[in-house]
């Protein structure tokens, strides 16, 4: 499904309730920018549980080292998006 939405005067996008029901989003919502893309997400009930899973997923099966160049990899692609923008 496509929508074109738009904000109002105050900043605000609205969500078409016809995607709000398929979707079933909460009132709490992630929002996270990706280039140029805005990617919206639900939170679910227990956050904190819920980041206890995606961590528990993400580490499975992997060594420190590959945690480590993982872990470094993230931090030089985010340094250089910095100084991109200077």
């Amino acid at each position: 499904m496509e929508k074109i939405v738009s904000f109002d005067k105050q900043g605000r996008l609205y969500i078409p309730e016809e995607i709000r029901k398929i979707l079933q989003f909460n009132k709490t919502l992630v929002l996270r920018v990706y280039d140029k893309s805005l990617v919206i997400e639900p939170i679910d009930d227990d956050p904190i549980e819920a980041l206890s899973k995606l961590g528990k997923e993400k580490l499975k099966r992997k060594s420190i080292e590959t945690l480590k160049k993982e872990a470094r990899g993230e931090i030089e692609k985010n340094a250089f998006k910095k100084i991109r923008r200077f």
